[in-house]
């Protein structure tokens, strides 16, 4: 027996210290959750869990961009539906004008909505978008741009006398001018207030041709034209009008319109022949030099509501410069128009197909490579006669189709917008899913055309305009079908991918837990083995310690 080295203490003390590492080690998983608390836990098993981990994470951010990717293609979807819609109407007008009991009146009603739904799908193009990402626009920034043309007849106003199948060009002409002009017959200049005359407003994209001497380049004689004005006169009160020596019927300054009456309190004349229209009834009033002008004006001698003053566009004048356009000085005396206020009537041309049947401006699109990226040059097919012989046939090298034909240098249309949407944990790119939408202004979809201030328009008298702008709309309709059935799968595909990734991050985080995670039943029976021992090593620790006390009975 030996007192320095208590063997037994030393053994039982280990295996405590043993016991309770280990029961510290379930406590921690116990209330972890997870076996793995550290690299030492088990080293291999935490860098497979963490590689899992990444990509779990990484598909669950997956998953969500695809929810986004399909949150933004509805968003597409939605405005096209309505665009859709748009169209539909568009057709039925068209269908509508085509009908041979319509007027051109009647069709220039149903070209005012046209017009507008025209608009309207340019606005919802410009405007539609999912944060901050323009969706109908296309994406001319990086992917630039493509040339959309608008065909429509070109006539030269003297026919080449080299080209025999020229057909005479019409005299037909519009007014393209910027200030809206008003025409009334010529008798308006004799008439007195008590007989208003009916007046014709003319603005811009109108015919104009009733009003037009084409020999003189001016307004036809039938017809007195007008343009609208202010009064001009820097005074405001009766007594400056006084005070300026201007209150008499001799007065010749140019620059005054009104004159005060000194026999009559208040009331003011006109100082020369002026023109009244009545925006309501749209006809016209003339009032004589020297006529009162006081039921005509407020108390700051300004033309009543209701009332536009409008001044003649030739004969002497004493207002001052009148502008028809905003790059002309020069005052319409007397009357002269360019190719800036008025050009051919394009639509009144006539071309034919094989078959000897009228081409109309909106049907020529058909001959000539207008399709996307394409040049715009004439395919064939056109015939200057309803014969439809080989003589007749309109071809470049004999008779530049130019003469006939405006293509012009086309409108700018940006390419289709693409945007990926990543789908994976990985950056392989076959984890991307590539949303495409092309441009979808009016432009786009070829139905700038029936616009009447931007292409050709549906009014004319046989109807031919109209009958065609069915297939226009057709084409747009089947661009957009197109369109909305592609964004429909890439939704479709979309939602199987969310389905696919939730269902690989499940069992990605059954496998993970399977590493990492706690067997809680079965470290539960190792706690509960360890707390056991414990109490067990130091019961035998205590023992031990008591062992060295019988070596006091031999020293006594």
């Amino acid at each position: 027996m030996v007192v320095q080295h208590n063997m037994q203490a030393m053994n039982a003390n280990r295996m405590l210290g043993i016991n309770t590492q280990q029961q510290a080690g379930s406590t921690e998983k116990l209330s972890s959750g997870y076996k793995i608390n550290r690299a030492a836990d088990d080293a291999a098993g935490l860098a497979i869990s963490e590689k899992m981990r990444k990509q779990i994470r990484g598909l669950d951010q997956a998953s969500s961009n695809a929810e986004d990717g399909i949150s933004c293609v509805q968003t597409a979807e939605g405005a096209l539906a309505e665009v859709h819609d748009m169209l539909q109407r568009m057709n039925e007008l068209s269908v509508q004008a085509a009908n041979g009991t319509n007027s051109e009146t009647d069709r220039q009603y149903i070209q005012d909505e046209m017009d507008q739904l025209v608009t309207e799908i340019d606005r919802v193009s410009e405007t539609t978008k999912f944060n901050e990402i323009y969706l109908l626009k296309g994406d001319e920034k990086n992917k630039g741009t493509y040339k959309s043309y608008i065909v429509n007849y070109k006539m030269v106003d003297t026919p080449n006398p080299n080209a025999a199948l020229h057909a005479e060009p019409p005299t037909k002409k519009d007014y393209i001018g910027h200030n809206t002009v008003y025409f009334a017959e010529a008798d308006i200049t004799t008439s007195d207030s008590d007989s208003p005359v009916s007046t014709k407003k003319v603005q811009n994209g109108d015919d104009f041709t009733p009003y037009l001497n084409v020999a003189a380049n001016g307004v036809n004689s039938a017809y007195e034209g007008f343009m609208g004005i202010q009064i001009n006169s820097t005074v405001s009160t009766l007594t400056q009008l006084q005070v300026d020596g201007i209150n008499n019927a001799t007065n010749t300054k140019d620059s005054i319109d009104l004159i005060y009456d000194d026999t009559v309190k208040n009331q003011v004349n006109a100082a020369r022949d002026l023109y009244l229209y009545n925006t309501e009834t749209k006809t016209m009033t003339h009032i004589a030099k020297g006529q009162d002008m006081t039921d005509y004006l407020n108390a700051n001698n300004e033309i009543v509501e209701g009332f536009l003053l409008v001044d003649k566009l030739r004969g002497p004048r004493v207002t001052g410069e009148l502008k028809l356009d905003p790059d002309k000085n020069g005052v319409f005396d007397p009357f002269p128009f360019d190719a800036t206020t008025i050009e051919q009537n394009r639509s009144h041309a006539q071309l034919y197909d094989a078959d000897g049947k009228k081409v109309s401006a909106m049907a020529l699109y058909k001959y000539f490579n207008v399709d996307k990226n394409k040049d715009g040059s004439y395919m064939g097919g056109l015939f200057s006669s309803k014969d439809a012989n080989p003589k007749s046939e309109i071809k470049i090298d004999d008779i530049s189709i130019e003469d006939y034909v405006n293509v012009g240098n086309g409108s700018d249309i940006a390419n289709d917008l693409a945007f990926d949407l990543h789908v994976g944990a990985d950056s392989d790119d076959t984890n991307k899913i590539t949303a495409q939408i092309m441009s979808l202004s009016s432009a786009g979809l070829g139905i700038e055309k029936i616009h009447s201030k931007k292409g050709i328009g549906i009014v004319d008298d046989s109807g031919d305009l109209a009958t065609d702008t069915i297939d226009v709309v057709a084409d747009a309709l089947k661009k957009v079908s197109t369109q909305r059935s592609l964004i429909g799968a890439v939704q479709n595909r979309l939602e199987h991918t969310i389905k696919n990734l939730d269902n690989v991050v499940e069992n990605t985080t059954q496998a993970e837990s399977n590493i990492r995670d706690t067997d809680m039943a079965k470290e539960m029976v190792s706690y509960s083995n360890n707390n056991v021992l414990m109490q067990a090593g130091q019961s035998m620790l205590a023992q031990a310690n008591q062992g060295n006390q019988g070596i006091l009975s031999l020293l006594q």
